[in-house]
């Protein structure tokens, strides 16, 4: 329920990043309202979809959104997601945009995966001691800064926050 409310709170937002499990628990969630908008649908109205119309068009844009966050996630464009609304393709790239895997820090931001929400600092349980893996992240940062994927002011400001984090 946290990644549906979480998506629902960046309603508009279709900057930044949102993992496979964000995605995937936000439309299993969106999935439920409408199945129960369903049945209220069936008992009430006689099968025409009043409620479930609701839902769908109260979820569009949001789903849209988190659609585009979960393509910057795997580092491809946003506008792929218009590939959802080809008739037939558009179930097949769903599906494929949901199982893509994450990557790294991209042009996008800061990956979500082992970045803690309260405080933004990596978890004490990783494997490797916190100054190899700033190391890591900084040289990874550098790789796409030099294949231009990010430019100077984002690789700068990437590592000030690595940096940053590594000393709190």
């Amino acid at each position: 329920m946290t990644a549906y409310i979480n998506a629902m709170g960046r309603y508009l937002d279709f900057s930044g990043r949102s993992t496979r499990s964000q995605f995937w628990y936000y439309h299993l969630v969106l999935l439920g309202f409408a199945a129960i908008g369903i049945i209220i649908d069936a008992v009430v109205s006689g099968g025409q979809p009043l409620v479930s119309a609701l839902i769908i068009i109260a979820h569009y844009i949001p789903s849209l959104a988190i659609t585009v966050r979960r393509l910057h996630d795997a580092d491809m464009s946003g506008w792929l997601v218009l590939l959802c609304l080809v008739p037939a393709i558009g179930v097949i790239a769903f599906t494929v945009y949901g199982c893509l895997a994450s990557t790294g820090p991209n042009r996008f931001g800061q990956s979500a995966h082992g970045v803690s929400r309260s405080t933004g600092a990596t978890p004490a349980a990783d494997s490797q001691p916190q100054a190899a893996s700033n190391i890591e992240r900084i040289e990874k940062l550098a790789s796409l800064h030099a294949s231009g994927a990010i430019s100077d002011d984002e690789f700068q400001r990437m590592k000030s926050e690595i940096l940053t984090v590594g000393t709190r």
